[in-house]
């Protein structure tokens, strides 16, 4: 073979073993590792040992290589998992004032929060009860400690994750039924007319599941850059609880069938006040809320202890709003965005100790104008962030 010859198989070589080699550490004599799942399947290759490097050289071998290099990075990014991570906390509860006199009352709501259950970071739970009547304090109390044990047992005993969302999701229709069959024949408790809403908050991953009896309510302001209806276009809204109240259509219904009636107090020669639950056999003081626990009277005529429950996928940071029933009769959504909009997102933990604390007092402050007014105001307000798991 004459010298010009042999340049020229060189300059080939060459230019063969680049087109073979695009990237410094990509190596052609590895093995190509398939799935096994998909071993069988005729449209792909299985795995075979290293051969020799070839004379032959085509697109079409430098673009299997690329497609294989393109499902590894693929496979990987489906393995990263999106979970919630909670940043800032802040919880507020505050006694009401007593109708007309306006002098402090007893508080009677009970809230808990438990971070990182089993030291998992996206597994945390959040509890808020308005306890109601003579003994509302102590069925909240009861309520609260009850429920956190049944959640605590089940995270342990069910796999937390969202396809299995359906089981979750009955353990805890189970756990409320559980706990309103304690508060009667376990916790020595007077519950005539006493008893307690319910709101539960259950994260794992993005996800999260929202439990609910009665009017206490849970929101979660999603980070936007898209305008919403119900606020600024800081956040995307989404309210995760039902209110369970006699303005409710379906509520009403079931308390009628039931034998109830649906009233307003009188006074004088006068309705007022809000709509209430009664009874038309029993004198009883009547309930605001079609749904809770306790409340032994009012479960003869149709309020009952199931929860609506909603699940929801984090997709963006935001605040999560656990609140009483009292603070959104007072002020609405919108008063809650202007609020949460300057620190959004919160640098430090004054900053959501200041919002949560202004959220109560400008309910506080509406309620002192009206001489009937005399709930509790609670809030538990959580801005959670979304890292790669």
């Amino acid at each position: 073979m004459s010298s010009q010859q042999n340049k020229q198989k060189d300059v080939v070589n060459k230019q063969m073993t680049f087109a073979l080699n695009p990237k410094s550490d990509f190596i052609i004599t590895d093995p190509i590792k398939i799935n096994k799942t998909i071993a069988n399947d005729p449209n792909y290759a299985k795995s075979e040992p290293a051969q020799k490097t070839t004379n032959f050289v085509s697109n079409s071998n430098i673009a299997s290589f690329q497609d294989i290099e393109q499902q590894k990075q693929n496979i990987e990014s489906r393995c990263l998992k999106k979970q919630n991570k909670i940043k800032h906390i802040a919880t507020r509860s505050i006694a009401g004032l007593k109708a007309y006199t306006k002098a402090l009352k007893d508080n009677q709501d009970s809230l808990f929060y438990k971070l990182e259950i089993n030291k998992q970071t996206d597994k945390n739970i959040f509890l808020l009860a308005d306890g109601h009547g003579d003994q509302g304090a102590k069925v909240s109390q009861f309520a609260i400690k009850q429920l956190s044990d049944c959640i605590f047992d089940m995270i342990e005993s069910v796999d937390t994750q969202p396809k299995y969302v359906e089981q979750l999701n009955s353990n805890i229709i189970a756990s409320f039924q559980r706990i309103d069959s304690n508060l009667a024949n376990l916790s020595n408790i007077d519950i005539t007319d006493n008893g307690t809403t319910m709101n539960l908050v259950l994260t794992f991953e993005n996800y999260l599941i929202s439990a609910n009896i009665g009017d206490t309510r849970t929101f979660y302001f999603q980070r936007s850059d898209k305008p919403d209806q119900l606020g600024p276009a800081t956040f995307k809204i989404k309210q995760l609880s039902s209110q369970h109240t006699p303005e409710k259509a379906t509520e009403s219904q079931r308390i009628l069938e039931s034998g109830g009636k649906i009233e307003q107090d009188t006074q004088g020669f006068q309705k007022t006040g809000p709509l209430k639950v009664k009874s038309k056999k029993q004198d009883i003081k009547g309930a605001t809320i079609t749904r809770s626990f306790g409340d032994a009277l009012a479960k003869q005529i149709g309020i009952i202890s199931l929860p609506e429950i909603h699940t929801f996928q984090i997709l963006q940071e935001g605040f999560l709003v656990l609140a009483t029933g009292s603070i959104l009769d007072m002020i609405d959504i919108i008063d809650i965005c202007r609020i949460l909009t300057p620190i959004t997102p919160p640098n430090s933990q004054a900053a959501i100790d200041c919002a949560a604390g202004q959220i109560i007092e400008e309910a506080r402050k509406k309620a002192k104008l009206q001489p009937d007014i005399q709930d509790d105001y609670s809030l538990i307000l959580v801005y959670i962030e979304i890292d790669q798991a």
